[in-house]
């Protein structure tokens, strides 16, 4: 029996099968338990957001006297999390629930895969891709929105693959998913037209009326937010008045000021990618002094917008590193037209940097990065070695994933169309996210869907006709 066969062998066994995915909920608890009391960087204005909405008031400013309504983050999250809390206000409470919905995640991830093949060996080589892959299952107990969106993403390609599109409750429902998405991570906006332009192609009349309803109950969905804009700082937006501007100009400078904590914005830091360097070392003081310059240029633009009280409300804000500080709504909303307009700007006066800082980001945003600041050669900080296996094992499943990508693109186009639904969220998770600070986080909402995508492209190359060959033999 050649190797090849012995894994196939091995592989395609339900028993095997059942001891992987025990290995994989058992690996997935173990994390839980080893990360649970970690904190992140979101953690304290996430929590003062449920504090808020108890009293009445969706900021984390909310115990101030002259608190300044929200600017920075829809509301999805905040709500869930305010939900978490009557049952109990405990972090453990949200920390277990985000960990059920992962493994639901992973169960429903069974099914998927059940849509493409139903074989064992399929599900075998996911389990062991994923495993690897454990950084996934790691923001199950941190504050932050992904391991909700990694649910609720698997979700909607589920219903997606498997719904009856006659029946108006199914399209009810992924309205309600997609309005959910929208709220806690508006960066999904436009999947829901892209879902009615290819539902209006592939069915034209017969879906006409479901597909209409579809979209128009999803664009309804969004103006609450809008009119709350509107009503506590007079301008009608659908996502948050800052945010995007402010990551889009920290995604020019940050490569330009590496191993630098910005003070200006978000205290942001970009370490050494060690793969590229996208300017010279012995540039980064002067562009630390010309990013702060610009700072300060931007400061004396909007300071018209404040007055005596924001003086007061910021000089209270200092006294609370751990949240950001917010502004008025007129000096909010100055302030993100300036950052988006000079992001803009310094993209297309260099469009060579543009271009490299780009294309690499494509690819950086599917593995984690190596932070070798925190070890020396003298004295290596066992705090790196975390950092080591992570980025080892989501590289190595990076460079798996384009090689078979690629060698599918050429050779088996027939296995690129068969996963033409995960690939295109996958793409667009990446895609949405190039304008902005480079951040592996982005995808990870997806990453399930790229690990079965990277799974399936081995199955169909390395495994399936060897398979089938053997079975004739037999």
């Amino acid at each position: 029996m050649s190797f090849r066969n012995k894994i196939i062998s091995f592989l395609d066994n339900k028993k095997v099968f059942y001891c992987l995915w025990s290995l994989l909920l058992l690996q997935v608890i173990v994390l839980f338990f080893i990360t649970h009391k970690g904190l992140s960087r979101d953690h304290d204005t996430y929590m003062f957001y449920v504090k808020g909405l108890e009293r009445g008031r969706y900021s984390y400013w909310y115990f101030l006297k002259e608190y300044i309504p929200d600017t920075f983050r829809n509301p999805g999250y905040p709500f869930f999390l305010y939900a978490l809390s009557f049952i109990n206000d405990s972090l453990l409470v949200v920390q277990v629930t985000q960990l059920v919905l992962y493994i639901v995640a992973l169960f429903i991830m069974l099914r998927i895969i059940d849509f493409y093949d139903k074989q064992i060996l399929l599900k075998s080589i996911f389990t062991i891709l994923l495993m690897l892959n454990f950084i996934v299952s790691s923001y199950t107990t941190y504050i932050y929105p992904e391991a909700l969106m990694i649910f609720l993403i698997t979700l909607i390609l589920y219903i997606e693959l498997y719904h009856d599109y006659t029946k108006w409750k199914n399209t009810f429902l992924l309205v309600l998913l997609y309005a959910f998405c929208f709220q806690i991570r508006p960066v999904i906006l436009f999947i829901p037209f892209l879902r009615f332009a290819y539902y209006l192609y592939k069915y034209k009349k017969s879906y006409l009326l479901k597909n209409m309803v579809f979209l128009f109950l999803f664009i309804a969905s969004l103006l609450p937010y809008g009119f709350w804009n509107l009503k506590h700082h007079h301008a009608f937006k659908i996502t948050p008045l800052e945010g995007g501007g402010g990551v889009m100009h920290l995604g020019y400078w940050s490569p330009k000021m590496i191993n630098y904590v910005e003070g200006r914005y978000w205290q942001n830091i970009m370490y050494d990618e060690h793969f590229i360097s996208f300017d010279d070392d012995k540039n980064i003081p002067e562009n630390i002094r010309l990013f702060n310059q610009e700072w300060d240029s931007i400061d004396r633009v909007c300071a018209k917008y404040l007055t005596a009280k924001d003086t007061l409300i910021i000089s209270e804000m200092k006294k609370y590193p751990d949240l950001f500080e917010t502004y008025n709504s007129a000096y909010t909303i100055e302030r993100e037209k300036i950052l988006k307009k000079l992001a803009v700007k310094h993209y297309l006066s260099d469009l060579k940097y543009t271009f490299k800082l780009k294309a690499y980001s494509f690819f950086r945003l599917w593995f984690n990065g190596l932070v070798m600041n925190k070890h020396s050669a003298g004295n290596i900080d066992y705090g790196f070695i975390p950092v080591l296996i992570t980025f080892s094992t989501t590289f190595f499943t990076f460079i798996l994933f384009l090689i078979h990508f690629i060698y599918c693109l050429f050779k088996k186009r027939n296995v690129i169309m068969q996963l033409i639904l995960p690939l295109l969220l996958c793409l667009y998770f990446d895609v949405l996210h190039l304008p902005f600070a480079i951040q592996s986080r982005y995808t990870i909402p997806v990453r399930m869907l790229y690990i079965f995508s990277l799974s399936f492209m081995l199955y169909k190359i390395y495994f399936e006709e060897q398979k089938s060959d053997s079975v004739t033999k037999d």
